[in-house]
């Protein structure tokens, strides 16, 4: 499937349950103009321009927030566990790669030393968590597949949709989410727990349905935190739902690729949301410089 023009020079060549899940217009912003603004400076870098250091750093995002960063190790750490690697040579690697992270770039850096805090208790409770939802979810399995490249179309689709399936093996695909404390000015700690869900979120079914799609047999998401887990497995029709507003949401989407040529006029046609927390980790600046070009300055 060849990348249409419309898509390629928006910098998208393809979905993904994460593109979907969010904002068109953050998409765009991301894809269409920080993404490209940024590689533009870092050719102009390498050309030896002396103001494109200034612009690289404008356009750069800060490195990965600690939560995604240890829901990932968590995971790697519990289906290397459950796949027959000694645990606490798992538990080890994954409390090293998180102490290597570096929050002082980060805003969640008081997030990050306090669960690496006594030794990384709260990272091993959840890495303890997380396998014992991974044995419920695969009863008997000695062995799971994990981050295989799930490659879907859509009908009518001008792109596919990507990811990477978190577990499959013995007729079931799996995805993992964990949940990390959040800030709280009430506790004795300045934290709270932050609890699994009471029922599949509509995001995450659509993340599992993409991997069903391709991968079919039974769709099971795991929420696991410090404190405890839950597995859902989720039904085909919820499934198949799922799928169905992921391609009229491309379908709407594709639209406005089309009758655009260039990504201000595509920004004019959205609604953005200034105060998104997607935007958390943009500078004050390049808000305001997003700002004017939605505003067609």
């Amino acid at each position: 499937m060849s990348t249409p023009e419309h898509y390629r020079s928006r910098n998208i060549s393809h979905w993904s349950p994460s593109k979907i899940n969010k904002p068109f217009w953050y998409v765009i912003a991301e894809y269409g103009y920080r993404q490209q603004k940024l590689w533009q400076a870092q050719l102009a870098q390498r050309n030896g321009d002396a103001h494109a250091d200034i612009m690289v750093a404008h356009y750069a995002k800060p490195p990965l927030p600690f939560k995604p960063l240890a829901g990932t190790v968590v995971a790697d750490a519990a289906t290397a566990i459950l796949n027959g690697e000694h645990q606490s040579e798992m538990v080890s690697n994954a409390i090293g790669a998180l102490q290597e992270y570096n929050p002082d770039a980060c805003k969640d850096h008081d997030i990050a030393d306090f669960n690496l805090a006594g030794d990384g208790e709260h990272v091993i409770a959840a890495i303890e968590n997380t396998l014992e939802a991974l044995r419920e979810a695969f009863p008997g399995a000695n062995q799971v597949e994990c981050e295989e490249k799930v490659l879907i179309e859509l009908l009518g689709v001008n792109v596919p949709v990507l990811g990477y399936s978190d577990a499959r093996g013995g007729g079931v695909v799996a995805e993992i989410k964990t949940k990390w404390d959040s800030r709280d000015r009430r506790s004795s700690t300045g934290f709270k727990v932050n609890s699994v869900p009471a029922r599949p979120l509509p995001y995450d079914v659509l993340q599992l349905a993409v991997y069903q799609k391709q991968h079919g047999g039974r769709a099971k998401l795991i929420y696991a935190n410090r404190k405890n887990y839950r597995v859902f497995e989720v039904p085909q029709d919820q499934l198949d739902e799922a799928i169905s507003i992921a391609q009229a949401t491309c379908m709407q989407r594709q639209k406005l690729l089309e009758r655009t040529e260039t990504v201000e006029e595509l920004l004019s046609l959205t609604e953005p949301d200034w105060s998104h927390w997607l935007l958390s980790d943009w500078s004050p600046e390049l808000v305001m410089e997003l700002k004017d070009v939605w505003a067609g300055n």
